[in-house]
């Protein structure tokens, strides 16, 4: 079972893609992917689509998750992250796949069966190894949000 992540921000989309087990994950991919300038509301919709489509179609997950963006809420980040979101939702409807999304204050060591105060971006890193460029909080964090729709 293939499970893919999501983290939505003002310019950038990050995915990970991860297979196995909690215990025993395998690492698939992982990307950053730049949002074009200058896009309409209605543009940037259409590139989600075209993106999120294509990402689905070829990583073909049977699980679908991404971090819900609750901050800094303004028409940038609407436009940016949940048109995205919406979209993500609406492809996987389609396309019968399970889809849920996780607040980041639901990445917490307990949801990984470990001690309060672990430090997870080390646990993650130790599970799946480091995959550079881009391997920062933010794709980390997204690497846990899909370790956590694995059985």
């Amino acid at each position: 079972m293939t499970a893919l992540s999501f983290t939505f921000s003002a310019n950038g989309l990050l995915y990970v893609a991860l297979s196995g087990t909690k215990a025993a994950p395998i690492f698939i991919s992982k990307d950053k992917i730049a949002l074009p300038a200058n896009h309409s509301p209605s543009q940037m919709t259409s590139w989600f689509e075209t993106q999120l489509e294509m990402l689905l179609n070829t990583l073909t997950p049977a699980v679908v998750s991404y971090k819900l963006t609750i901050n800094n809420v303004n028409n940038n980040m609407v436009h940016n992250c949940y048109y995205g979101q919406a979209i993500l939702n609406l492809l996987c409807h389609k396309k019968n796949i399970s889809i849920s999304h996780t607040s980041p204050s639901a990445i917490v060591p307990s949801k990984f069966g470990l001690a309060k105060g672990v430090n997870l971006h080390s646990y993650i890193d130790s599970l799946v190894g480091l995959h550079p460029p881009y391997w920062d909080g933010k794709m980390r964090d997204t690497a846990l949000i899909s370790l956590l729709s694995l059985s």
